[in-house]
């Protein structure tokens, strides 16, 4: 099966929304390839009933400009950019025709199935398996997070632990600068950050890449400020279902969650083949805290 440059193959990325496409891919586009992306994330029926020469004289920018935009969004021209984004709106139509009779928690526990769905097309299997060999073999692992990633940094920490690894965790600005400081190059640094632009996250992980310590991040945009500093990255895209805000929040953080408990039972299923203590050592976990049940 044919395989793009990182990894995913083609059957996955025709399964991505444009939407989904457009929001990996954001961060890296150009000013003026950030316009064609607004106005397709805004107004779609411009670009499904216009040609190629209305859009580029309604944004007034040469035609070269758009082709070359669906081709760094992983399309091949503009004409496949047309036929997916009906197809997006085709199917969104039919979503909603689907929900019309369900009560608003099944509507959301659709949203929240969908955003998985939507990051497992987009993670690339080959990054996720490279960052468990990473992170079994690290002396120390140390997370970051701050805002919402915070506590998602905890709960990987969280899940480490148990593992028997040797992991922290740290969500204040100060204590990050200090773990980063006594990081070295047998040890390994995890970032994640939702939008991938956070400035504390990218400058640690920065700093970290640039001692010469392993790093890994977490996020929801593919070209992001965020996966340049990082040796491997996660990617969980998503596509957009609503524009309820409050709702869209939650998606991203359904898919990073998603990631954390995928990267915790692959590196366990590893750990386990690698050691015949593995499992004595996943039953000390259990012990210590058994005292602590009724």
């Amino acid at each position: 099966m044919k395989e793009t440059k990182n990894g995913q193959n083609k059957t996955e990325l025709d399964s991505l929304s444009v939407y989904s496409l457009i929001q990996s891919s954001y961060g890296g586009l150009s000013i003026t390839e950030k316009r064609i992306a607004d106005l397709i994330l805004n107004s779609p029926e411009k670009i499904i009933y216009n040609t190629v020469t209305l859009v580029s004289e309604e944004l007034e920018i040469a035609q070269s400009t758009v082709t070359r935009f669906c081709r760094s969004i992983g399309l091949r021209g503009f004409q496949d950019l047309k036929i997916r984004l009906a197809r997006d709106l085709e199917r969104e139509d039919s979503t909603n025709e689907n929900h019309e009779d369900l009560s608003f928690p099944q509507k959301f526990a659709q949203i929240c199935s969908n955003s998985v769905r939507d990051a497992s097309l987009s993670l690339d299997e080959y990054s996720i398996k490279q960052a468990a060999d990473l992170i079994a073999s690290a002396n120390k692992i140390v997370i970051f997070g701050v805002g919402e990633s915070g506590p998602m940094a905890l709960l990987l920490k969280i899940k480490l632990m148990g593992l028997g690894l040797t992991v922290d965790a740290q969500i204040d600005s100060h204590l990050q600068s200090i773990a980063a400081a006594h990081l070295n190059e047998n040890d390994v640094a995890i970032g994640i950050s939702q939008q991938g632009s956070t400035r504390d996250i990218v400058n640690i992980l920065e700093s970290i890449q640039n001692s010469g310590v392993k790093t890994i991040c977490i996020t929801g945009h593919g070209k992001s400020p965020i996966t340049e500093v990082s040796d491997i990255a996660l990617v969980c895209v998503n596509r957009k279902l609503t524009n309820i805000k409050e709702v869209e929040s939650f998606k991203s953080k359904t898919s990073i969650l998603y990631v954390i408990e995928l990267l915790t039972i692959i590196l366990t299923m590893k750990l386990n083949s690698q050691s015949p203590d593995f499992q004595k050592n996943l039953w000390k976990t259990t012990e210590s805290i058994l005292d602590k049940l009724y």
